[in-house]
């Protein structure tokens, strides 16, 4: 039986008519007949109960040009991002599973616990057409290049799928990454974290009940744990990415995505004393380009869903269609089709690989001397924002705007560094992180009422309806009326949260 450990990387081809231009990519061409194709019929199995599905393994059988091969494959720990899975492979006489053929010790402890539950059956199968390169890469690495066409079929539902994916076969992790880099430059491709087998129990209905749980070391090497939070939000950032091109109407999608730009943006700064100074202030560019990018979207969205929180309070459900309804709408749709190429097109690919490259390769300054630990830097970090927010606190005149927006920011930073880093704190912080989101909620709503004043104004100077100058008036009268008695209790939730912060220091 044969056994290695599984490490890879996917990309969504978003033009599948244009997949064929890869074999002629210059970074190829000294291997343009190296290329070896094969048709690949894959059917994963199950028992009744989904007993693999709820204990995080993969069986299946798989056909490559006639010949049978029986894979298990164990969820493992991550490593620099990247899913790291045992797989153990055996070849077999025929197209039916064999549970006999397992040698390993873990496997065959499993099956006999639980041989009562094994009766096989099929859930899903893909089928699919495969070129394989075997390419030689940079610091004595060797990757494995699969360009896969095919589709999932789950009973009477399929779904395509046109993808590259990328696996390290010897050598250093961080090639993957600079290698897809260098496609996605040339290419039009998304991240694609999910695996066909996924996308198949997704297409099948099915749940799984596992989970992996990681292990939080809050004393292990301060950098390593900055890198290691790091490269999880960055993970779920590219999830709600293509949350986001799948369904651009949900309004919580581009939300999502530009709150985990933001903690990463936060962790960047947090570990600022750990870094590289010359390529943080470029990423920290990077992502406020983002974040520019997608603010008039956002800010059309709040107004949009404030605009509807009104006529349901007000029951007036009449106005559903009302003039400045149908005008919010058609601005909304005219902001979306200026960025969402930018996500559909995958314009960021290419950004959010080199972001992660760096995170592995360059992003950490390195003293062989000094090993602190990421419990103590974290105190250390969060006591010293503490302090300034206190002297911000201090100056504040909670009845200017601007005074108002840095606190904003401040208390945005505090609670996510505190939220992402929580397990190397004491459990009484859980009450710090509570107040803080309490205040970040009301700023944002008093900011938010200032961004929509301006909005309104704009809209109405370009309108010669009076039904948009009447409902847009109602909109600000209701928010500014929220706006005092949120002030009242801005003022009583920083003044509890001193005495945390003074206590945390101490």
């Amino acid at each position: 039986m044969n056994t290695n450990i599984e490490i890879e990387l996917k990309l969504r081809c978003i033009f599948p008519e244009k997949l064929d231009e890869i074999y002629s990519l210059p970074i190829f061409s000294s291997l343009k007949n190296e290329w070896q194709k094969k048709r690949i019929h894959s059917i994963y199995y199950d028992t009744k109960d989904n007993t693999f599905l709820n204990s995080g393994i993969i069986f299946r059988i798989r056909s490559e040009n006639g010949v049978w091969v029986q894979t298990v494959k164990i969820t493992g720990n991550s490593n620099g991002g990247f899913s790291r899975r045992k797989e153990y492979n055996v070849e077999l006489q025929n197209e039916k599973p064999d549970l006999a053929v397992l040698k390993d010790s873990h496997l065959k402890s499993f099956i006999k616990d639980t041989k009562s539950k094994f009766e096989l059956l099929p859930i899903f199968e893909t089928i699919f057409d495969r070129s394989l390169l075997i390419y030689p890469y940079e610091k004595r690495s060797v990757l494995e290049v699969a360009v896969d066409v095919g589709k999932i079929i789950a009973k009477e539902k399929t779904e395509d799928f046109c993808e590259v994916e990328i696996e390290l076969k010897e050598g250093n992790i961080s090639c993957i990454l600079k290698l897809a880099e260098e496609l996605s430059k040339s290419f039009n491709f998304l991240l694609e974290p999910r695996s066909k087998f996924y996308r198949g129990i997704m297409l099948a209905n099915l749940e799984p009940k596992f989970e992996f749980q990681k292990e939080r070391d809050p004393d292990i090497i301060a950098e390593e744990g900055l890198q290691n939070e790091l490269i999880e939000k960055l993970q779920t950032l590219i999830s709600y990415h293509n949350k986001f091109v799948e369904n651009p109407e949900n309004f919580d999608n581009l939300h999502d995505f530009r709150v985990s730009l933001r903690k990463i943006r936060t962790l960047l700064k947090f570990g600022k004393p750990l870094i590289e100074q010359e390529h943080l202030d470029h990423w920290l560019d990077e992502f406020d380009h983002i974040t520019e990018l997608t603010n008039s979207l956002r800010e059309t969205d709040v107004l949009i869903e404030e605009w509807r929180s009104f006529l349901s309070t007000t029951k007036q459900e009449n106005l559903k269609s009302s003039t400045l309804t149908l005008k919010l709408l058609e601005e909304r749709q005219n902001k979306l089709n200026q960025i969402y190429p930018f996500f559909s097109e995958g314009k960021f690919t290419s950004l959010f690989l080199g972001f992660w490259y760096w995170l592995l390769e360059g992003a950490f300054l390195v003293d062989d001397s000094v090993n602190l630990k990421l419990k103590k830097f974290v105190k250390e970090r969060l006591s010293t924002w503490l302090r300034k927010t206190l002297k911000r606190l201090k100056k504040t005149d909670f009845n200017n705007e601007n005074d108002l927006h840095k606190l904003r920011i401040a208390s945005k930073d505090l609670r996510y560094s505190l939220e992402t880093f929580s397990f190397t704190l004491k459990p009484s912080t859980k009450e710090m992180i509570s107040r803080l989101k309490r205040i970040q909620d009301i700023l944002g709503y008093i900011h938010d009422t200032q961004t929509f004043s301006v909005y309104l104004e704009n809209l109405i100077s370009s309108s010669d309806e009076p039904e948009i100058h009447k409902e847009s008036g109602w909109l600000l009268g209701y928010r500014l009326h929220s706006d005092q008695s949120l002030k009242s209790d801005l003022e009583k939730q920083w003044k509890k949260f001193k005495e945390q912060a003074r206590f945390f220091i101490e």
